[in-house]
């Protein structure tokens, strides 16, 4: 009984330690942060495992590499929040329930995702300047965000006058003739925040398509 007894704090201590909060996870790394997101950088090398974290604030999760994965989960929601908006993007809201989980990469390539995690509550709706525009569409609308995939054609160019700070992520890699605001947009993952009522310059004179996701944030 004695033995049990010294076990269990030990125990608690060793479970404590392991779930940290998803920002301080080592495999997920903070590349942009301000008031309204918190973007998480996410590269599981195959074979590798995360620590055990605790996702526990609205969180949109963009897959950029999708691979065959596994987790171990010890505490969610009994019924799933989860908005998938397509295959590759989906939101959660860990409205009642933290995810306490870890995730392991059981193929041979890289697994990437980018979790971005909504700082902000939200403000009151107002109406999207992208529900018009050709070749957007919208993936999911809840009280913190809008989410649009934006598919534009080789040789456009694209400008919108947005009310609301903007998160655009590019989905796409490219040969570098893809900008948003003239910073270059190249590889799956290249972002830029754009400050509420600034205008939106898009451009892509490459030969090719490219898919942008927009997150409209309220």
């Amino acid at each position: 009984m004695k033995a049990l007894l010294l076990l269990f704090p030990i125990c608690i201590s060793c479970t404590g330690m392991s779930q940290v909060p998803v920002r301080q996870e080592p495999l997920h790394h903070n590349v942009f942060e301000n008031a309204w997101v918190r973007v998480l950088d996410v590269h599981i090398p195959p074979g590798d495992t995360t620590q055990f974290h605790k996702h526990e604030t609205p969180s949109v999760f963009i897959v950029l590499n999708p691979v065959k994965t596994g987790s171990q989960v010890i505490q969610e929601e009994q019924t799933s929040t989860a908005l998938r908006g397509d295959c590759a993007i989906s939101f959660e809201s860990f409205a009642t329930t933290p995810r306490i989980h870890r995730v392991w990469n059981e193929d041979s390539s890289e697994f990437y995702v980018m979790d971005i995690e909504l700082l902000s509550k939200g403000q009151p709706a107002m109406a999207s300047p992208f529900s018009n525009v050709p070749g957007s569409q919208l993936l999911i609308d809840v009280a913190p965000e809008r989410v649009y995939r934006l598919s534009m054609e080789g040789g456009k160019n694209l400008l919108v006058n947005n009310k609301r700070p903007l998160l655009i992520v590019g989905l796409t890699d490219n040969t570098g003739k893809v900008s948003v605001n003239n910073k270059s947009f190249s590889r799956k993952g290249d972002l830029i925040f754009i400050e509420p009522g600034k205008p939106i310059r898009v451009s892509n004179q490459s030969n090719h398509p490219y898919a942008f996701a927009f997150l409209e944030l309220k």
